[in-house]
């Protein structure tokens, strides 16, 4: 073997110590297959061998990089789209909401205490952290589907540890409307079997701008919930500029004096 042919043998011994498995059984079936090739040939060709020996290189580099890789078909295919898995814990992802539109109705305020607020809209359900300025938690539509949950449905459990989720194109004589629970902290979603007894209900008021007792503390040039959640001297509702998804905003109206503290949802 003069030297080109050697240092190409040791590249291609390199390169297949660092990237390339297979057993002692295997070793020994190739190593027989050469033999009985070399035993065969009348005349030794030192080109014929290294081009051989690189072509059967790359060769099993790429048949080991195909069993490595699972094989996609339709329930495969099926199974990565239906990610409806028992324990799974959802991200946090906005990236649709700059282009999204309220819609018909103003998203509803479903729970609110002092540090969270938990809202519903054409987006799912997400959690806003008061404290840190941010949503912390999303539940999107479009992800429960994978749970043939078509037509989102939820509620809150009175502590707002737990949001509670059903369809809500369900016929009214099913015993169990909501079907999984998703925990706040750990954002881990589980389906369910019974009903949950402590849901929390916000306030329902009459339409903003109709409404005597609380119109003195909105600015009616908003969009306005007729949601709100009371707390001890004030009250959560929710608020937009306009119709865009993007300015949204919670609001904080102290009853004493009618001041708001204002957050900005998506921003």
């Amino acid at each position: 073997m003069n030297n080109f042919d050697k240092k190409i043998s040791e590249k291609v011994k390199s390169y297949l110590d660092n990237n390339v498995e297979f057993t002692t059984e295997d070793s020994e079936k190739i190593q027989m297959k050469i033999q009985q090739g070399i035993h065969k040939s009348k005349k030794f060709n030192p080109f014929y061998w290294t081009a051989l020996a690189s072509a059967a290189a790359i060769f099993l580099i790429v048949s080991i990089s195909f069993l490595k890789v699972p094989l996609v078909g339709p329930k495969n295919e099926q199974a990565v789209q239906n990610s409806g898995n028992e324990g799974e814990e959802l991200s946090v992802d906005l990236f649709d909401i700059a282009e999204m539109n309220i819609g018909a109705e103003m998203p509803r305020l479903l729970y609110a205490d002092d540090k969270i607020a938990v809202i519903d809209g054409t987006f799912g359900v997400i959690v806003y952290n008061m404290h840190d300025s941010m949503v912390t938690n999303r539940i999107s539509s479009e992800h429960m589907k994978s749970y043939d949950i078509s037509m989102m449905v939820a509620s809150v459990s009175q502590d707002g540890t737990t949001i509670y989720i059903g369809n809500d194109d369900m016929s009214f004589t099913n015993d169990i409307p909501f079907t999984h629970q998703y925990n706040v902290s750990s954002r881990v979603i589980k389906e369910i079997n019974e009903q949950p007894s402590d849901m929390f209900t916000p306030k329902t008021i009459e339409q903003p701008g109709y409404n005597e007792q609380y119109d003195k503390y909105f600015d009616l040039q908003y969009l306005t919930s007729d949601k709100i959640v009371e707390l001890n001297n004030s009250f959560i509702y929710l608020r937009s500029s306009d119709w865009n998804m993007k300015n949204l905003q919670i609001a904080i109206c102290h009853y004493e004096d009618g001041e708001s503290k204002v957050f900005d949802v998506f921003n």
